[in-house]
């Protein structure tokens, strides 16, 4: 039997799985899964509290990195993307995959906390139906 952290990292790999259709690819598969992810949550918790539990997310995943004083004022998914897309392309591309991997895992892990594990999958599910290659789960 997988594990809570085993069945959200296959969703993750899932959804990550970029076609290799050029540069940026990734981050565009990155991006993608976020802004699927926030649109199917920012209703049940609203915006602000989104872009609350992905700057916990980030600290929890780069305790080490200094603070960002403009996340204080981050309170809609449009900000929160933008800022991600940001940071993402001033990365390489592995250190940006191995980051939003990273990201995404702390903040499932977060959000799976708060309202439980079969409801973080099933959001999760819902929000990445549509897997790489086109194919509908």
């Amino acid at each position: 039997m997988e594990t809570s952290d085993a069945m959200r990292q296959k969703l993750i790999d899932e959804v990550l799985a970029a076609p290799p259709d050029g540069d940026g690819a990734a981050n565009q598969a990155a991006l993608h899964a976020w802004e699927r992810l926030s649109r199917h949550l920012s209703p049940l918790i609203g915006e602000a509290a989104l872009c609350a539990m992905v700057a916990r997310a980030r600290h929890v995943t780069v305790p080490g990195m200094p603070p960002n004083p403009a996340s204080r004022d981050l309170r809609s998914s449009a900000q929160l993307l933008e800022r991600l897309a940001g940071e993402l392309a001033a990365m390489d591309a592995q250190a940006a995959d191995t980051f939003n991997r990273a990201l995404l895992q702390s903040f499932t892990r977060l959000l799976s906390g708060l309202i439980g594990e079969a409801l973080t999958v099933r959001l999760m599910n819902t929000a990445w139906a549509q897997r790489s290659g086109g194919k509908s789960t």
